[in-house]
């Protein structure tokens, strides 16, 4: 079990230096090991905390482009409108 518990906190540690939001994702979506000893629960939280991190800056990024985006199809929907109603007779 000791075993698995450190490749699970190895592959998480990998995944967060790699910035692997699709490895993070799946992390969350598992269920945590037991852990034997607090140095290994006290390593996983280290890491979870910083696949937290990652997730909520990842987040904040899509909304920021999100919110780009929408402005930019509403400036284009406004500008067809415009460009269409010119040529009407």
């Amino acid at each position: 079990m000791e075993r698995n518990n450190s490749q699970w906190i190895k592959e998480l540690k990998i995944a967060v230096i790699n910035n692997d939001i699709e490895k993070i994702g799946e992390y969350s979506k598992r269920k945590l090991p037991k852990f034997k000893n607090i140095e290994e629960l006290q390593e996983a939280l280290l890491w979870i905390k910083k696949a937290t991190n990652i997730l909520k800056k990842e987040k904040e990024k899509l909304a920021k482009e999100l919110h780009i985006f929408k402005q930019s199809q509403k400036y284009n929907n406004i500008y067809l409108n415009n460009s269409t109603n010119n040529w009407k007779c």
